[in-house]
């Protein structure tokens, strides 16, 4: 029984330290322009984050869900970014919306989002 819960906890610690690992920024070979952001509550009270942005020469609106860090949900302040592709949709009218995102913040903490939206 010693044995079993050693090696479940030593299971637990090496996921644990592989999930906290920085990501690499060579990466993220995609660059993007956040000019604004903000959150909206959904239904089931769950914090998004939308930002606005400029991707690959288009006007996009990116969303995703609210990181929180110490008790507080991160906002993302504008500027560069850099990006790397998840998941490329090819939509029957060549827009952007719902392809996957990871974006990469200057402290090493990544946002998931999803092209929501499309400007001129």
């Amino acid at each position: 029984m010693r044995k079993l819960t050693i090696v479940l906890l030593l299971v637990f610690c090496s996921a644990f330290a592989h999930a906290r690992q920085k990501p690499n920024p060579a990466d993220f070979t995609i660059k993007v322009h956040i000019s604004a952001t903000h959150f909206l509550v959904s239904p089931s009270t769950t914090y998004m984050l939308y930002a606005d942005a400029i991707l690959n020469g288009k006007k996009l609106q990116l969303a995703g869900r609210a990181a929180l860090i110490q008790n507080n949900y991160l906002l993302i302040a504008p500027g560069d970014y850099p990006v790397r592709l998840i998941k490329d949709v090819h939509n029957s009218d060549g827009t952007a919306i719902h392809q996957e995102y990871e974006l990469l913040l200057t402290d090493g903490i990544t946002w998931d989002c999803v092209v929501s939206g499309v400007s001129e």
